[in-house]
C-alpha cells in the first residue's frame, strides 16, 4: 500500500513539475549563427536553458518577465498559493521571455 501512495506523489510532483516548462523556437538568421527565442516561467528558467542551447555562450538580444506575486522569495508556502490563486481565478500566471543569439 504504500509503494502505491509513492506512485501517485512521485506522479502528481512530476505532473507539476511539467508546468514549468520551457518553450523554445529557433530563430533565422542571415549569419548562419543559431539564435532562439525562449519563454517560460523565469528568467533564470530560461537563462538555464540558454547556457544548454549555447555552451559555448550566447548574448541576450532582449528579455522580459511579468510577476504576480509580492511575497518574499523566502515564503514558498504563500508563493505556492498565490499561484495556485492565479490559475484558479483564471489570472495570468508568471511569465518570462528571452531571445538569445550563440556564439560561435
Amino acid at each position: 500500500m504504500k509503494s502505491i501512495v509513492r506512485i501517485g506523489l512521485l506522479a502528481l510532483l512530476a505532473s507539476v513539475a511539467g508546468c514549468a516548462s520551457v518553450q523554445v523556437h529557433s530563430v533565422g538568421t542571415n549569419t548562419g549563427q543559431a539564435a532562439y527565442d525562449l519563454s517560460g516561467p523565469d528568467l533564470d528558467t530560461l537563462t538555464a536553458e540558454a547556457r544548454r542551447l549555447c555552451p559555448q555562450g550566447h548574448a541576450v538580444m532582449r528579455q522580459w518577465q511579468r510577476s504576480n506575486h509580492s511575497v518574499g522569495d523566502a515564503n514558498d508556502a504563500a508563493n505556492w498559493a498565490l499561484r495556485t490563486a492565479a490559475l484558479s481565478y483564471d489570472l495570468q500566471p508568471e511569465q518570462a521571455q528571452m531571445s538569445i543569439a550563440c556564439k560561435a
